[in-house]
C-alpha cells in the first residue's frame, strides 16, 4: 500500500511540474496612479495647491499653468492645452 501511495505522489508531482504548477497572483502588475507615483509634485486642492500641473503623454515633461484655473477645472484645462486627453493632471504648489 505504501508503494502505491509513493508512486501516486510522484506521478502527481510530475504532472504539476510539467504543467507549471499553480499560478499565483504575483504575476499581476499594478500600475500606480499618477498621484501616488508623482507625489512630490501632486499635492491636491484641499491641501492648498492652486496651480494646475499636467503631462500630455507619459514621456512628456510636467507643465504648470500660471493662469487661474478654477477648482475642478485642471483636467479640462490640461485636455484643452494638449488637444486630447492629458496623461495626467493634478494640483501643485
Amino acid at each position: 500500500m505504501q508503494i502505491k501511495t509513493l508512486v501516486a505522489s510522484l506521478a502527481f508531482g510530475s504532472l504539476l511540474m510539467a504543467c507549471g504548477g499553480m499560478e499565483t497572483e504575483e504575476s499581476v502588475v499594478q500600475t500606480p496612479s499618477i498621484v501616488t507615483s508623482e507625489q512630490p509634485l501632486c499635492e491636491g486642492w484641499d491641501d492648498g495647491a492652486r496651480r494646475c500641473s499636467f503631462k500630455c503623454t507619459s514621456t512628456s515633461t510636467w507643465l504648470t499653468l500660471t493662469d487661474n484655473v478654477p477648482k475642478g477645472g485642471c483636467q479640462d484645462r490640461a485636455n484643452h492645452y494638449c488637444g486630447r486627453t492629458a496623461y495626467g493632471a493634478c494640483w501643485s504648489f
